[in-house]
C-alpha cells in the first residue's frame, strides 16, 4: 500500500518525492512492534510501517502538522517516551505533531482507537482523547480531523 494513494484529500503531504525518508523495515521489525503493542496491529498501519516511508501531513484548514515516526523510534518508545508503556499496556505510538502530541494506536478510555495526548499531559490513559475507530476512517475517511482541531 501508498498511503499516498489512499489518503484524504485533507492530508496535504509535507515532502515531495525526492525528500520522502525511507528505511528498510524487516519482517522481524514489524514482529516487534507488534510484540511491543501487546494489541493486534491493524492491517492499514502494518501496510505503512512496511512501506519504511516517513510520512508528514498537513491537514488542510488547519495548523495540524502529523509526522509518522520510525519503526525503531516505536520499537524504542522507552527512550522517547519513558512512561507510556506505564500507562498504556496495549498500544503504540504511531505519531507526533508540531504541538508536542503525541498520536497512539490502543486501548483507551473509550476502548481500542486512534488517540491524542499531549506528551507532557500526565497520564497516556486518563489524559488521551479518541479521534477515530481506525486508521481507515481517519486517514481515508477524514473522520476525527474536527476533534483534533478542538485539542
Amino acid at each position: 500500500m501508498n498511503l499516498l494513494s489512499v489518503v484524504n484529500s485533507q492530508f496535504v503531504n509535507l515532502y515531495n518525492e525526492s525528500e520522502m525518508q525511507r528505511i528498510k523495515v524487516t519482517p522481524g521489525d514489524i514482529q516487534k512492534v507488534a510484540e511491543l503493542a501487546q494489541i493486534p496491529l491493524p492491517k492499514m498501519l502494518i501496510d505503512i510501517l512496511e512501506e519504511g516511508i516517513i510520512y508528514g501531513f498537513k491537514i488542510k484548514g488547519t495548523s495540524i502538522i502529523i509526522n509518522f515516526v520510525y519503526v525503531a523510534d516505536i520499537i524504542d518508545v522507552d527512550d522517547n517516551y519513558p512512561y507510556f508503556k506505564e500507562d498504556i499496556k496495549e498500544g503504540l505510538i504511531f505519531a507526533t505533531d508540531l504541538g508536542g502530541n503525541v498520536y497512539y494506536y490502543g486501548k483507551g478510555q473509550e476502548g481500542a482507537g486512534l488517540y491524542i495526548v499531549g506528551a507532557g499531559d500526565g497520564n497516556f490513559f486518563e489524559e488521551a482523547t479518541k479521534f477515530a475507530e481506525t486508521f481507515e476512517d481517519f486517514f481515508i475517511e477524514g473522520k476525527g480531523i474536527d476533534i483534533l482541531e478542538m485539542r
